[in-house]
């Protein structure tokens, strides 16, 4: 096929001017607005041509060498105007919307005054990666080269493409069929309206503000680029990608939480690579699955080097919301090509975009799986030359169109310079906002605990039990008793029994919950105070005849201790109809006549030292008339 060819937008000629940065303290960060005749603009050099900088054209990409000025780039504050000279007949003018400080990086986004367009930028340890998505003008990036210096290039009008999105499903299917001989019909589909799974307690859940991403790579990309400049871009995709659900209006951030080396060469096969992430002990990229448990991430990506092969595309990722039982564990691995890639066309996003249940666009190459949602499609607005995060560019292609992927995903809500970016069936945001809170929770970033409390029988010659409701993720339980809030030495049993001196005394219990590469949580109980000894007591039985003149007899079995020892006060009290009869405390009584009609029942009650005192009654028996 024959593709639009940007450079006709400029000439490639030998490049000697200054790529500058201007700041503006007074602008107001609005993606459309004009600027002001009357702007006082203060320039600051961000971007200059070396003495011996010329523009050079490789594969449909420009590019030249230019010297970063990072203390400038540090300057940048929110509101601030960044005004960048990229080639001739390129230049730009950014505002900064978005700049986020953490121990790792410094990343900054915004939008391009007066034309639809995005700037995002990373810088670590003084290395930076920068990138500009302009309709009018075309893609670029300026990213250090091998030997330490910084280039600009713009990129060529369409990135390499092929099937990318993949049901984890099938591909797992794939996989058993090698292996075992499976059929189609043993994977279980959801029903057409569960999208996702079951969360369990929200208390037992992260927030979905946040989805923990980790990133591998092979050793092959650690000598493409260097350390700096490797996590400079980590960081530009992760900006990349919470620059467009800010711009989308979708609730969470994306978190870079840890990046590692595999020992694994990558395989010019995609799926390959991606069915090897994912599935933990092939030997395949394994590293992946330990940083995923010890950094607790939610979706993790392979990273490769090199070129995309011949008839490749630039990555894949697998579609959440199709097995959503299996989604934590299959549906957050991405693979993706880091050279012209993964920042230049937010591949990285893209690939992301799946596994967070968004889709492409109808027109695209690579249709949208027919088991995704049926409103997860990408939105292309040809006259506007736009495409959104998860479209193809084959319909401006068609349209002998040079379009621009944008950092906005589809939405009849969502507008970028003025323009709506999507319908009721093109609607990737609801999409993506419906599976986040699932997302959210493929791993716990901490422990959550459960409610505790002491159970049993808080008492002496009693057991006390911990008691605890759900924990998350699972744990392993520890625990400590206190008494009068002293640690028992040896009490770290899930039961306590008291002793003769604790009676009186308050009991609490410390649970704690520990599992491997979670800092481990402790949770106080309510304290309660320990009791004496309980009597075993059954209901006393009543002999003899009922019968005015009879004798009757009260009968104690099965007490404990036994009423019969001196240990052991015994009281009884004789009743009629439920009242205390008068005088009548013997184990024995001698019937009435005055009782005949009524019932009589005897009250036994014990004490003894240490023991919490305890009464039992008798059934009542009818005295006969």
């Amino acid at each position: 096929m024959t593709m639009p060819d940007r450079r006709r937008r400029a000439l490639l000629t030998s490049v000697a001017g200054l790529c500058a940065i201007a700041l503006a303290a007074t602008a107001a960060p609005v993606t459309t607005a004009t600027a002001s005749s009357g702007d006082k603009v203060r320039t600051v050099d961000l971007l200059s041509a070396p003495t011996s900088a010329r523009t050079t054209a490789v594969d449909g990409e420009r590019s030249r060498g230019v010297q970063v000025d990072v203390t400038a780039l540090d300057d940048l504050r929110t509101g601030d105007r960044v005004g960048l000279d990229l080639f001739e007949g390129a230049s730009v003018t950014a505002i900064v919307e978005d700049r986020t400080r953490t121990a790792e990086a410094t990343t900054w986004s915004g939008g391009l005054l007066g034309e639809d367009g995005t700037f995002t930028a990373a810088e670590v340890d003084g290395t930076v990666h920068l990138n500009v998505a302009s309709v009018e003008h075309g893609t670029f990036e300026v990213a250090s080269t091998p030997g330490g210096a910084y280039a600009v290039t713009e990129a060529g009008a369409m990135p390499p493409t092929g099937p990318d999105a993949v049901d984890p499903a099938t591909h797992d299917l794939a996989e058993a069929a090698h292996d075992h001989d499976h059929e189609a019909k043993d994977v279980h589909r959801r029903a057409p309206s569960a999208y996702a799974r079951d969360l369990g307690p929200a208390r037992l859940r992260d927030a979905p503000g946040v989805i923990d991403v980790a990133i591998v790579y092979p050793a092959a990309l650690a000598t493409q680029m260097t350390p700096a400049a490797r996590q400079a871009q980590f960081e530009l995709g992760i900006a990349q990608t919470n620059e467009a659900f800010r711009n989308s209006g979708i609730p969470t951030q994306v978190r870079l939480v840890g990046t590692r080396q595999s020992a694994s060469t990558q395989s010019t096969n995609l799926s390959t690579n991606l069915r090897g992430l994912a599935t933990p002990g092939d030997g395949l990229f394994d590293e992946a699955q330990a940083l995923r448990e010890e950094t607790h991430a939610d979706l993790v990506s392979l990273w490769m080097a090199g070129s995309v092969p011949a008839g490749a595309s630039c990555g894949q990722g697998y579609l959440s919301g199709i097995n959503p039982a299996n989604d934590a564990e299959w549906a957050g691995w991405t693979v993706v090509y880091a050279a012209s890639c993964a920042t230049e066309f937010r591949v990285f996003t893209h690939e992301l975009g799946h596994n967070f249940s968004a889709d492409h666009n109808v027109g695209a190459s690579s249709p949208p799986l027919a088991e995704s949602k049926p409103y997860a499609r990408g939105y292309v607005d040809v006259p506007a030359k736009t495409i959104t995060v998860m479209s193809y560019y084959e319909q401006c292609v068609s349209a002998q169109v040079n379009c621009t992927r944008i950092g906005y995903f589809s939405s009849p809500n969502v507008v970028a310079a003025g323009r709506v970016q999507g319908t009721a069936a093109t609607n990737n945001v609801q999409a993506i906002t419906e599976q986040i809170a699932s997302i959210a929770s493929y791993r716990q970033s901490q422990i959550y605990p459960g409610s505790v409390a002491i159970g049993g029988n808080a008492r002496f010659k009693a057991s006390a039990t911990a008691a605890s409701t759900e924990w998350a993720p699972a744990v392993t339980l520890g625990y400590q008793w206190f008494v009068d809030g002293v640690p028992v030495p040896g009490a770290t049993a899930s039961t306590f029994k008291a002793s003769r001196r604790d009676i009186g005394k308050t009991l609490t219990l410390r649970v704690t919950g520990s599992a491997p590469y979670y800092a481990p949580v402790s949770v106080d109980t309510a304290g309660v105070v320990i009791g004496k000894a309980a009597f075993r007591t059954k209901r006393p039985k009543l002999r003899g005849v009922a019968r005015a003149g009879r004798v009757l007899s009260v009968s104690v079995k099965g007490w404990k201790p036994a009423p019969k020892k001196k240990s052991v006060k015994v009281r009884y009290q004789w009743l009629k109809n439920g009242k205390k009869i008068k005088g009548a405390k013997k184990a024995t009584y001698r019937v009435r006549a005055k009782d005949r009609g009524k019932k009589i029942s005897v009250r036994v009650t014990v004490k003894a030292k240490d023991y919490a005192k305890a009464s039992r009654t008798s059934k009542k028996v009818k005295i006969r008339r």
